[in-house]
């Protein structure tokens, strides 16, 4: 047995196994990321194109310029493009119940049910408002 030998054993590989002096470790390198597709669908959704709207030729992003065809599309009576645009208006402009449409007046109608509500309430406290005046469930 030779000494180069004689070092192998706990944190001490043989020399055959161990780096060579000057040479990496990882010689290719770091290997290059592939490129993500929400990165590339951003970046081509973003390029400007040149759209003709009437007679006019106006630059526009790819963008913009696919929401306006999925509205020509939808105006036409497509309705796989009515079905999609109504989702996506529905997605990004959620009604909401404004002050204006809760302050409106009661109708009439709505008076007298809510009329009928309170008498029948004060003339019989007690009874269950999911029964009727005979005491029958709905």
């Amino acid at each position: 047995m030779s000494e180069d030998d004689d070092d192998v054993g706990y944190r001490r590989p043989p020399k055959h196994g161990q780096f060579r002096k000057g040479t990496s470790g990882n010689p290719e390198g770091r290997r290059v990321e592939q490129e993500r597709f929400a990165s590339v669908l951003r970046e081509e959704l973003a390029t400007e194109i040149v759209m003709k709207i009437g007679d006019k030729k106006v630059k526009a992003s790819v963008l913009r310029g696919l929401t306006r065809l999925v509205i020509q599309q939808a105006l036409s009576g497509d309705s796989r493009a009515i079905t999609e645009l109504m989702r996506q208006i529905n997605r990004y402009f959620p009604e909401r119940p404004t002050a204006e449409d809760s302050s409106l007046p009661p109708s009439e109608a709505d008076l007298k049910l809510l009329e009928d509500y309170v008498s029948r309430r004060s003339s019989n406290p007690t009874q269950n408002p999911m029964e009727g005046q005979n005491g029958d469930e709905f």
